[in-house]
């Protein structure tokens, strides 16, 4: 049994998870390299283009079956997994797959998963048993783990760690540098803006008081707004819609990147101001000084660890207050920049952790089986 098995929200273009991915695998590649990873994804032939790893449908119950049969270990994870707040049944896929290892006899692991919400009663029973007869759990924030624990999850210890996105180095492409030296003004700041869809609460006026205030900062500042499409089709409409709506000068990175790419362009730019994680977690990276918009939990966790400004809260956002978090941000940023350099240094260390638990599992299991046999 030479494999691990990894299951999450792979193979969707989703920059986050497929950073969630990438800094996986690196983190394997380099302390585990006697273990093959197999990675459960959408689309595996995208999955193996882009991490140069096997992969196989993770839709095919036939296929993990035969997977798990060559695996020491079923990794479910990163990212926001266990959550049903876009889908009721999402938790049940994930929880399956655990279950299916189980069963199986492969020991499982969760891996530096945001939890939450979980609201469902059948989704929270599921979790409790399921997560239980895990040999190991970690994620990536204090309230993750408080959760599990209202849950009733206590067999194994749990650790709060970090994304396993902060194993990820950037790749700054010759694609990239083209790009970037054809649209990106070189002589101005660069706000950088990474919107998607959200439907719940009176989503147009939110939409609305983002844009009013960016053009506003960018007449303060002379900046010049580049919006990122983190997840590329679903994120597009949105960012080509937000910059028809502002008057202000700026681009959409209509160019389709991998993670590393995105890592790179984040590093760019003066300032970023995201929904999305990973666009925060990837500014943490390059010590970019960053404010999240919280339309959801896990921005306002990941902000609390990052030792970020306090997200504005979706359903509070209008342009008056964006505009002037904005303002004193920017007024902070040397002061900001300094600070998240140390950050990022502490988020790495607890990112690498994550590693050093799955070492941990695998020898004691192979400690197990050795005194069984």
């Amino acid at each position: 049994m030479s494999t691990i098995l990894l299951s999450g929200y792979y193979g969707y273009q989703n920059i986050g998870d497929e950073a969630v991915l990438g800094g996986m695998l690196a983190g394997l590649r380099e302390e585990l390299p006697e273990f093959t990873p197999v990675v459960l994804s959408g689309n595996p032939e995208d999955t193996r283009l882009m991490h140069d790893v096997a992969a196989i449908p993770r839709m095919n119950p036939g296929a993990i079956l035969a997977a798990l049969k060559d695996s020491a270990l079923l990794i479910s994870g990163g990212g926001s997994l266990l959550q049903d707040v876009t889908s009721r049944h999402s938790p049940l896929y994930y929880l399956g797959v655990l279950w299916l290892a189980q069963r199986a006899g492969i020991p499982t692991m969760m891996l530096a998963q945001g939890v939450g919400p979980l609201s469902h009663p059948l989704n929270r029973r599921l979790a409790r048993c399921i997560l239980n007869k895990t040999r190991a759990i970690t994620v990536r924030d204090a309230t993750s783990a408080a959760l599990l624990t209202e849950l009733g999850v206590n067999k194994p210890p749990i650790e709060v760690t970090a994304d396993m996105s902060f194993l990820l180095q950037a790749d700054h492409s010759a694609r990239l540098d083209a790009w970037w030296a054809e649209h990106v003004p070189a002589d101005r700041p660069v706000l950088a803006v990474a919107l998607r869809r959200w439907t719940q609460g009176t989503s147009s006026e939110r939409y609305t008081a983002i844009t009013d205030a960016l053009e506003a900062f960018a007449a303060e500042n002379h900046a010049f707004i580049l919006f990122l499409p983190m997840q590329y089709e679903h994120d597009l409409p949105v960012a080509e819609e937000m910059a028809g709506w502002t008057h202000a000068e700026s681009r959409v990175l209509n160019l389709p990147v991998t993670p590393r790419e995105m890592m790179s362009v984040v590093g760019r730019c003066s300032f970023i101001l995201a929904m999305r994680l990973h666009a925060l977690i990837f500014a943490v990276q390059h010590a970019t000084p960053a404010l999240g918009l919280a339309y959801d939990p896990k921005v306002l966790d990941f902000s609390r660890l990052a030792d970020l400004p306090t997200p504005l809260p979706w359903g509070e956002i209008t342009a008056d207050a964006l505009l002037s978090a904005l303002r004193r941000q920017w007024e902070q940023r040397d002061t900001v920049h300094a600070n998240m350099a140390k950050t990022r240094e502490r988020l790495i260390t607890l990112a690498q952790r994550n590693i050093g638990c799955i070492k941990e599992l695998l020898v004691a299991e192979g400690g197990r089986m050795k005194a069984e046999g």
